[in-house]
């Protein structure tokens, strides 16, 4: 397992961007979109998230609102300094996206093969056998490009996927509070996550949605061989939704055209008696 890091990447703008990296992996998995963000200018963090990038035994003792509380301390850190915050993540950091903004207000989210279904079904037992069985072979990648600084637990700590599983029930139900824009990422090739995860994320969101289906990746899609098409669409989907807002007009500037309009009116020709 590569050694913990935190990535944080300063820019110019007031909008800051948290990316949130999925479930036993690293910050790394988001490194490549970040890095892109960051030459358009916004502040950048990617957080290791509680029990990542040690060993699984790290991850046995903790549950959804641990990672959760973590998520939201990144958040209000960034939002001290800056005016808005994008709040992204990949797979259960995804999930994780889901339920930042429903305690928060993010200025709009970026959702990369977000989790509200899983494609293995045995996967739904976790809640009920992790304290009998705590571990589990993680499957094979599914990465076109696979790279060996992306890796994640193997075994994977079923209790990580039983709390994936409780915050996936929380956030399903309140998907309509959530009106921000958001962006929700795909690929048709991911076999750990259907594709019917992101309709049902765009349908049953409560703001505008635009939708990216990738053809030719794996699962990560922020780290597979279609990053750059996903970093750029992520640009542009920002510079769409984060205009900046239009600047209300002074008090003088207001007067003045007042007056403008008072000088130029023409009175009423007199009636003749």
């Amino acid at each position: 397992m590569a050694p913990p890091i935190d990535i944080l990447l300063p820019g110019r703008r007031e909008t800051a961007v948290l990316l949130l990296h999925g479930l036993t992996g690293t910050p790394l998995e988001m490194q490549t979109l970040g890095e892109a963000l960051a030459e358009e200018g916004y502040t950048v963090h990617i957080p290791l998230l509680p029990g990542r990038g040690t060993c699984p035994d790290d991850m046995d003792g903790l549950c959804w609102e641990d990672w959760m509380q973590a998520a939201l301390h990144a958040y209000d850190t960034l939002a001290v300094e800056h005016g808005r915050v994008v709040v992204g993540g990949l797979s259960a950091g995804g999930t994780m996206t889901l339920d930042l903004a429903l305690r928060r207000d993010p200025a709009a989210l970026l959702l990369y093969a977000a989790v509200l279904s899983v494609s293995h079904r045995g996967a739904y037992l976790a809640p009920y056998v992790w304290r009998l069985v705590r571990r589990w072979p993680s499957p094979p990648t599914d990465m076109v490009e696979p790279n060996d600084l992306l890796q994640c637990y193997d075994p994977a700590p079923v209790r990580a996927m039983s709390e994936l599983i409780t915050g996936i029930g929380r956030v399903r139900g309140q998907l309509g509070r959530i009106g921000v824009p958001a962006l929700v990422a795909h690929s048709v090739q991911d076999r750990f996550v259907p594709v019917a995860s992101a309709e049902e994320i765009a349908a049953r969101l409560g703001g505008p949605v635009e939708k990216l289906i990738i053809d030719g990746s794996g699962h990560a899609i922020t780290a597979d061989v279609k990053r750059a098409e996903v970093a750029q669409a992520t640009r542009t989907f920002l510079r769409k939704h984060l205009a900046p807002a239009r600047q209300p007009r002074s008090v003088s500037a207001i007067l003045s055209g007042a007056a403008a309009r008072v000088t130029t009116r023409r009175r009423p020709l007199a009636r003749a008696s």
